[in-house]
């Protein structure tokens, strides 16, 4: 199957332009006390040599980056240099995707994992690193978004390293996982702390490999949701395709929820309930007895498939079931678990404010994705959701436009949870451009203080992260 065209692609269109740091346009007016840079990870190329992959999820990563400063920004933007790539581009055919005739993927794949880092970008002392879940972190440098090349933290990773990492700010640390897929498939627990060398935590089998994206932070605890979407161990093994069959449903099974105490890992609280899948969890906290973790719930795993190509972006959920925002609560005592809805829109990319996390909150912003049909008649939105009272406040963008997941920086000094900005990366479709939209968290349904204009469009992007300068 040929690449389809930019037209056709919109915001999952190939990267087109690479470039460091550059002034961009500023529409409006730059708050002068944004001074950091926001980061953000995506799919970059969406296909290679003339052939479309068959999954976003294959995509290689693009890293792009604003930086602020006293009204004032500058971008950058490049696609992940991985071996994986640059091996393909030194002998002119996809060797590693579905891209790759069958056997060719096979030896490949055989002989190693190509790390697209296509997923998130995090800070850690000092350094940045691209992320994708089955391998382990690219470091990134924040000079120019050059890659610096992949990197087992000093020895410390096993296998992959989700690109889920979770801070926990009274422990001073993030927290992630990675999974090991083998004869048993393996859950690796990992520490980065703000100080100090990384550390492998405990490592545990798992009843069946699964296609496990996320996770939360407690104080005190590391919380999973097992859901049942099961990898195809033959299909896996052998490279053998459709990519979006690589991982099955099992609607019989029930979801595990695990509960390990960090400091007591081998004491870990396991019981079951019934089938559901997340994406992405937006926060958890301690509460006396329970636990209670907030998170977009889907009933099944059919938006896996319906990611497909990309092609999707910006063009509507199709007829997968789109996610809901739901709060749930872990009973420790009882080992039950207690979910319901707290706003029953299609949304997405849950953030808090980053001193709530692992606390009692109140605000949680989000993005909104229409059904396929409703693409020009309802708009793409942001939205910020009142854990407390219920209460919702929307922004719709103009026309066909596309956020990203909305990242809130609070301003300096703040009283108020909601006292900051939100940043999107919100690509615009008449004009094939992308820009940051920069909105006022108490009030974002008045649209943005300011855009930030790119030249060219960044694809979609999934994560990202402010890092504030120092």
């Amino acid at each position: 199957m040929g690449a389809p065209s930019i037209e056709a692609m919109g915001p999952a269109a190939n990267l087109t332009r690479e470039h460091g740091f550059e002034p961009l346009r500023v529409e409006g007016t730059l708050p002068s006390e944004l001074a950091g840079t926001l980061y953000r990870q995506g799919p970059g190329l969406f296909e290679l040599f003339g052939t479309a992959y068959q999954h976003v999820f294959e995509a290689d990563g693009a890293v792009s980056a604003v930086r602020l400063r006293d009204g004032e920004a500058w971008g950058a933007s490049r696609l992940v240099q991985s071996e994986g790539l640059l091996e393909e581009r030194r002998r002119g055919k996809a060797l590693y995707s579905f891209a790759a005739p069958w056997w060719r993927r096979y030896w490949s794949n055989h002989k190693q994992n190509k790390n697209t880092a296509n997923t998130n970008v995090i800070a850690w002392q000092g350094r940045i690193f691209g992320l994708m879940e089955a391998c382990k972190p690219t470091e990134i440098s924040p000079e120019d978004l050059s890659t610096l090349g992949e990197t087992d933290l000093g020895e410390v990773i096993l296998g992959g390293f989700s690109a889920h990492p979770h801070d926990n700010p009274k422990r001073k640390a993030l927290y992630n996982f990675g999974l090991e897929y083998d004869r048993v498939t393996n859950l690796h627990l990992y520490e980065l702390p703000y100080k100090g060398s990384a550390r492998r935590i405990k490592s545990f089998p798992l009843p069946f490999p699964p296609m496990l994206h996320d996770f939360m932070v407690t104080e005190n605890y590391l919380l999973f949701f097992l859901s049942p979407a099961k990898l195809q161990i033959f299909r896996g093994l052998f490279s053998i395709g459709p990519w979006n069959k690589l991982f099955q449903w099992d609607p019989n099974a029930s979801t595990e929820v695990f509960v390990i105490p960090i400091d007591r890992p081998d004491e870990m609280i396991r019981f079951s309930t019934e089938p559901f899948y997340q994406w992405h969890f937006s926060n958890a906290y301690e509460h006396g007895n329970d636990i209670v973790v907030d998170y977009v719930r889907y009933p099944d795993f059919s938006t896996f498939g319906a990611l497909g190509d990309g092609s999707k972006f910006g063009k509507g959920r199709g007829k997968a079931r789109w996610g809901a925002f739901h709060r749930a609560r872990l009973n420790l005592q009882t080992r039950s678990m207690d979910s319901q809805l707290v706003w029953d829109g299609a949304c997405e990319f849950p953030r808090v404010h980053p001193d709530k996390l692992t606390q009692e909150y109140r605000y949680v912003w989000l993005s909104t994705e229409p059904l396929k049909e409703e693409v020009g008649k309802v708009p793409h939105s942001l939205l910020r959701i009142d854990v407390k009272s219920g209460d919702v406040v929307t922004h719709d963008l103009d026309g066909n436009e596309y956020p990203s997941e909305p990242v809130f920086v609070p301003k300096d000094g703040a009283t108020e949870e909601d006292e900051g900005y939100i940043l999107s990366l919100v690509y615009e479709p008449d004009s094939h451009t992308s820009y940051l939209g920069v909105y006022d968290g108490q009030d974002i349904n008045a649209g943005a203080l300011a855009k930030v204009w790119f030249d060219h469009h960044i694809p979609v992007t999934f994560h990202g992260n402010w890092v504030p300068a120092t």
